[in-house]
């Protein structure tokens, strides 16, 4: 499957490593495009497995799209990649924590929804959203993904979503990584 990662930090390229090796076409870029050597660094990381490029590419390529963004970038990353993203499944990651003064700090979700409703109602409807990889920090990820990989335990990796065609899909990303799915049910589930 062609994976497009925006976003070449602490998770995006432990994931696109693990999605490489697992036999997925990857293409990196960075949320910023003024950081075109972030996408080149993670493609490195791969082996020269992957690809790299800016964001827009990136939307092209992918039949899957991770936004490996920060909570507070994903609203300006979802606006800047716009109709790219309509009818693909979109893999959200993100958690609702932003870093103030070097601290991690909890970020209240409007409306009363769940984090994954709100990343849906920021994406629109034609969006198919599937909530996973956001439950293990990304060093953790990658050892776990590596292990399952090669034979090891498998790490519960749980899923979401409302569209069950996508859910269905994004499984064997998550098995190729290394993990074991495990379905959630829908967006409104993602607690």
């Amino acid at each position: 499957m062609r994976v497009a990662i925006v976003g070449s930090g602490r998770l995006g390229v432990p994931l696109g490593r693990l999605l490489s090796t697992g036999g997925h076409e990857v293409f990196f870029s960075d949320a910023d495009p003024s950081r075109v050597e972030a996408a080149t660094a993670a493609t490195a990381a791969t082996g020269g497995q992957a690809r790299g490029g800016t964001p827009s590419e990136a939307a092209r390529f992918g039949e899957v799209i991770v936004l490996a963004v920060g909570w507070e970038a994903f609203r300006a990353v979802s606006a800047e990649l716009g109709g790219a993203l309509s009818g693909k499944i979109v893999i959200d990651p993100s958690n609702p924590i932003a870093e103030r003064d070097g601290l991690s700090v909890v970020v209240a979700v409007p409306g009363g929804l769940t984090s994954p409703q709100h990343q849906q109602h920021v994406l629109g409807a034609e969006v198919r959203l599937v909530r996973t990889f956001n439950t293990k920090y990304s060093k953790e990820l990658l050892t776990l993904g590596t292990v399952g990989q090669r034979g090891g335990a498998r790490a519960d990796m749980p899923y979401w979503g409302d569209d069950d065609a996508a859910k269905k899909a994004v499984v064997p990303l998550i098995e190729d990584a290394g993990f074991t799915a495990i379905d959630g049910g829908g967006l409104s589930k993602a607690r």
